[in-house]
């Protein structure tokens, strides 16, 4: 019994640890985890599944699942951790929130991607203006 008990545990702990990603073929939609930061740059809640749609001029559209629902946001890309944990990417994102102010989130991707080179273009292509 305590040998089961010790593998379900195993299990929903490599569960949880366990990044998603996928990426389509052209690399302009993919899926990572995401997590919100604070206003000092702390983590702020939980890592999140993010589908991802790099659009052009660098936007992206995040859709972040939350229980039941999805939220989808455009946000840009504000810059890239300069020393992400290993074979990862981490970029962080920017948005402006209803309340007129700046929301930031990170996205994980593994290094190899194929949408490290389009979040790469992206982060180098100047925002479309009005």
């Amino acid at each position: 019994m305590l040998v089961a008990i010790a593998i379900c545990a195993g299990l929903v702990y490599l569960g949880y640890r366990i990044e998603p990603h996928h990426v389509s073929r052209d690399g302009n939609r993919f899926l990572c985890t995401g997590q919100w930061l604070s206003a000092h740059g702390d983590a702020d809640g939980r890592k999140r599944e993010v589908w991802v749609n790099v659009l052009p001029y660098g936007q992206l559209r995040v859709d972040v699942k939350r229980r039941l629902r999805h939220d989808v946001t455009h946000w840009s890309i504000e810059g890239k951790a300069p020393n992400p944990p290993p074979r990862r990417e981490v970029y962080v994102l920017r948005t402006i929130n209803v309340l007129g102010g700046t929301d930031r989130m990170t996205i994980k991707v593994p290094s190899k991607s194929r949408a490290v080179a389009i979040l790469e273009e992206a982060m180098n292509t100047p925002a479309e203006r009005d």
